[in-house]
């Protein structure tokens, strides 16, 4: 029954990934996802997590995060928006491969000066080691292979002092089914009927997550369910 609900991964490209879609049906995708996220958790789980940083942040300095592959940088203006009304100075980087994503990026950030983009390979950060106070990524790493997962949380959980917040779906084939069910409900974006359902069976499991963590050497480490078929898997070094 257990590997009827959670079967087993089988990891397949999503169209976003591809890179072939005009821009604006890639922007149009990508407000779809902002739409969900919104909806479905994709901030409340981020917010929930980082508070608890921002809370413990004394120092006059802004508070650095590295926001690994942001694609539209939805995610990071959340974040921004929560310091602010903390009162918390906050300095965001946010980076991607993609050029597409990173021109809606910049477009949404106006308004948001504590947000700057890099573009630049998730696997190959050109950062120094612990430069970053906190590091995150969300909704993405089940887009890359076993091995790039593992190799990404070693990069981020470097790449910061505290450690890091990555912020995921939960592989279920009820998940599937509803995704599947409100995209064709709600939108009639290709990229996004097809993405979005893909997404869900791409990801990984709490399971998944721990055995992830122990081949990244993450010794102190928290896996944390949300509901809707959320994950927030935590790496600490303080």
């Amino acid at each position: 029954m257990k590997s009827f609900f959670f079967p087993p991964r089988n990891l397949r490209d999503e169209l976003l990934d591809l890179d072939e879609a005009p821009y604006e049906e890639v922007r149009d995708s990508l407000n779809d996802v902002a739409t969900v996220n919104r909806y479905l958790s994709g901030y409340r789980v981020l917010l929930h997590h980082a508070e608890k940083y921002l809370r413990g942040h004394k120092e006059a300095r802004p508070f650095k995060v590295l926001d690994a592959a942001t694609g539209s940088a939805d995610q990071p203006i959340e974040l921004a928006r929560l310091a602010r009304k903390m009162g918390v100075p906050i300095q965001i980087t946010a980076i991607d491969i993609n050029s597409k994503m990173l021109k809606m990026a910049k477009e949404e950030i106006r308004q948001y000066p504590e947000i700057s983009l890099v573009q630049c390979d998730v696997l190959a950060l050109p950062f120094r080691d612990e430069g970053f106070d906190l590091a995150i990524n969300n909704l993405s790493l089940h887009h890359f292979s076993w091995e790039n997962a593992v190799a990404i949380i070693k990069s981020i959980y470097n790449s910061a002092r505290l450690g890091f917040l990555i912020n995921d779906l939960h592989r279920s084939r009820i998940a599937h089914a509803a995704i599947f069910l409100m995209t064709r409900i709600f939108t009639r974006n290709r990229l996004t009927r097809y993405d979005a359902p893909v997404s869900v069976m791409n990801a990984f499991t709490p399971s998944e997550f721990c055995e992830l963590a122990r081949q990244a050497k993450i010794e102190t480490f928290e896996i944390h369910r949300h509901f809707p078929y959320r994950i927030a898997f935590l790496g600490r070094k303080k």
